[in-house]
């Protein structure tokens, strides 16, 4: 079973992501929180209307923007009302407008939700997409864990930095391993360097200076156990996928 005209479905995403981003300023995000109380809430939902109007382009459908404008208030105001302001209110508020696109393009068009859901079935992803996928994964929490029980036995050696953010190291840690298993797998090795030396800047300099060398020691200990976990599942998964 096909689907049918992605081509609105990609309008439709178009004139969201205008909307709620590119023509959404900080200003009238704060606004807009008031709710229904504030103009800028009824002028960002009149925006979203007219940028659908506009982008679908079926100029003799004037229901579709006025549905949608529908949809787009009440998720705004859901958001609003419940004090959704953290990361996983963002991707609630975005899942949930890409769940009203996803209806009315099946009711702007001749696809049903059995036709999308047969074809989103027979969609199969290659061996070299899963190992990839695989690897990503590996990358993320599972090293997280493994390099906190390597590095254990000297975490209780380093002083306590009340400063410090929750959880940052941690997900410092992920971005870097992704970002150096991306550079692997596409090839390019030199971006390495940069990406070791900057952190060496930043995280190893103020702590010479301060004379924290355990918790310079333990730093230095566990961003090598990153980059070498990263490095060796890239270049396993670069041998696997690329086939050189």
């Amino acid at each position: 079973m096909e689907i049918l005209q992605l081509d609105v479905l990609l309008k439709l995403l178009i004139a969201h992501l205008l909307a709620d981003f590119i023509f959404q300023s900080d200003k009238i995000v704060e606004e807009k929180n008031k709710g229904l109380s504030s103009q800028w809430f009824y002028m960002h939902i009149f925006t979203v209307g007219l940028l659908t109007y506009v982008i679908f382009a079926n100029w003799a459908n004037w229901w579709a923007p006025l549905l949608i404008m529908g949809m787009h208030a009440a998720i705004d105001l859901l958001k609003i009302k419940n004090k959704l302001k953290n990361s996983l209110g963002f991707i609630t508020d975005q899942l949930l407008h890409i769940v009203s696109i996803l209806i009315l393009w099946i009711l702007v068009t001749s696809n049903t939700i059995s036709d999308i859901w047969e074809s989103l079935m027979i969609i199969k992803l290659s061996n070299d997409a899963l190992i990839t996928i695989v690897a990503y994964l590996l990358i993320s929490i599972p090293a997280s864990v493994l390099i906190g029980q390597m590095t254990m036995k000297w975490r209780k050696e380093i002083s306590k930095d009340d400063e410090s953010l929750t959880d940052a190291g941690k997900w410092i840690g992920i971005i870097e391993r992704i970002l150096v298993l991306t550079f692997i797998l596409i090839g390019q090795w030199t971006p390495l360097g940069f990406l070791l030396a900057g952190k060496s800047i930043f995280r190893f300099g103020d702590l010479n200076k301060s004379g924290e060398r355990k918790k310079t020691e333990y730093i230095l200990i566990g961003t090598l156990l990153s980059f070498t976990f990263s490095i060796l599942i890239g270049l396993l998964t670069y041998h696997i996928v690329i086939k050189v």
